[in-house]
């Protein structure tokens, strides 16, 4: 069976884009919150401060037990890069769909900024005061506070006054909002399309997808040092996530050629481990990681969308990294008998998982669900008359693309 065949089943007896993309949005949020979780109670005290990104997760020093999971080395590399993959397929459909840059950058302004917004704010004007070791008026008055705010339009800031600064890991509020820039850019790439009129012919989509592609893995090859595929021991670089994302939309894109195997899915999470492990051909990684990602995305997992009905995936990944910060600091200050690593991840990640799925919820009720109804009084979509068959079986009902996270 082919993706785009295996889709429009799925669209025949589901409502949505596909069943288990639902479990893969979540699953992927999960994971990169408790391994978050993970580190964040185990990494070295003496780790200097400042304004710490991704590439703080260099400097570590695990302990024994810890240095086991270099064997899941690449699967911590695939969560990011399967996020943005994803993206990049569900959102490539919403385009073809709308063919419209107007309502193709409010749904995603609708489906990002209301969310993030909140939790930036909350993280600045709540968490910060209720936490900091500094005076609430040298606080308030700190450049970091309002610079803080920044991290609303996509221009990434760690710190808070005073905040975090003696944690296990120290001074970083949310790191998970390293990636915004990388979803800004793929946004971009996707705007730039519809804005030239390509989205109306697949075939010159295809074309130009394959053409950026190709062009990103020969300068990769022949430029490595220029562009690093890892950022650090667990993480993608930048311009490799977006990669990732154009990896989801020509897959999206050439679905009517891609078919669907469990032999191949196997063959293909074999190679990603392999390449990413021995940094074997690191640049073409993206291409099995992304078969992967999409093969279990079309299967049936209906008793997941019976037990999960709402979508928290997107406020799970916002509200994880501060949640872990905040347990483990309270857990460090307030429950001396937990100070051993062991037992400090395990109430962590137990106390973390609670609430951050609580504060998903009210997130996904009180502020996206909300902000998502807004997208009624956008125009209706343009009718896609001059595309081939295969290529409107997901674009035709997409829309549940502008409610994932990429």
């Amino acid at each position: 069976m082919w993706i785009h065949e295996s889709l429009r089943q799925a669209l025949d007896k589901t409502r949505g884009v596909g069943p288990g993309f639902n479990l893969v949005r979540h699953a992927l949020a999960l994971a990169i919150l408790i391994f978050h979780a993970f580190l964040a109670t185990r990494l070295h005290p003496a780790l200097p401060s400042g304004a710490p990104g991704p590439a703080v997760m260099n400097a570590p020093q695990l302990d024994h037990a810890s240095r086991a999971m270099d064997l899941f080395r690449p699967v911590l590399f695939s969560l990011v890069g399967a996020f943005f993959a994803l993206s990049g397929f569900l959102v490539t459909g919403s385009a073809i769909r709308t063919q419209s840059v107007v309502t193709f950058f409010t749904n995603r302004a609708l489906r990002i900024l209301p969310a993030l917004s909140v939790e930036v704010t909350l993280s600045a004007l709540i968490l910060g005061p209720a936490l900091t070791s500094f005076a609430l008026g040298h606080y308030f008055s700190d450049p970091l506070f309002a610079r803080y705010f920044w991290n609303i339009v996509g221009h990434v800031q760690f710190a808070l006054p005073g905040v975090f600064g003696d944690n296990p890991w120290p001074v970083t509020v949310n790191l998970n909002l390293w990636t915004l820039p990388a979803e800004l850019y793929s946004y971009l790439f996707m705007l730039l399309i519809l804005a030239s009129g390509l989205i109306r012919s697949p075939h010159w989509t295809r074309i130009v997808v394959t053409i950026v592609a190709f062009v990103a893995l020969v300068a990769a090859f022949a430029y490595p040092a220029l562009l690093p595929v890892k950022a650090n021991n667990t993480h993608f670089t930048e311009w490799y996530i977006v990669f990732m994302f154009i990896l989801g939309s020509a897959f999206f894109l050439y679905g009517q050629h891609v078919p669907l195997h469990a032999g191949i899915f196997v063959a293909s999470a074999l190679a990603f481990y392999a390449m990413v492990y021995f940094d074997l051909l690191l640049p073409l990684a993206g291409i099995p990681l992304t078969y992967c990602v999409l093969y279990v995305g079309m299967q049936r997992f209906a008793w997941f969308d019976r037990i999960v009905r709402v979508d928290l995936s997107y406020g799970t990944y916002l509200y994880g990294f501060p949640i872990t910060q905040t347990v483990t600091w309270l857990l460090l200050h307030h429950v001396p008998a937990l100070h051993s690593p062991a037992r400090l991840f395990a109430a962590t990640v137990l106390i973390t998982l609670v609430a951050t799925c609580a504060f998903a919820a009210l997130s996904w009720h009180w502020i996206e669900k909300p902000a998502l109804a807004l997208r009624r009084f956008l125009p209706p979509a343009k009718k896609a008359a001059r595309l081939p068959p295969e290529a409107p079986i997901a674009a035709a009902r997409a829309t549940a693309a502008d409610a994932v996270h990429g």
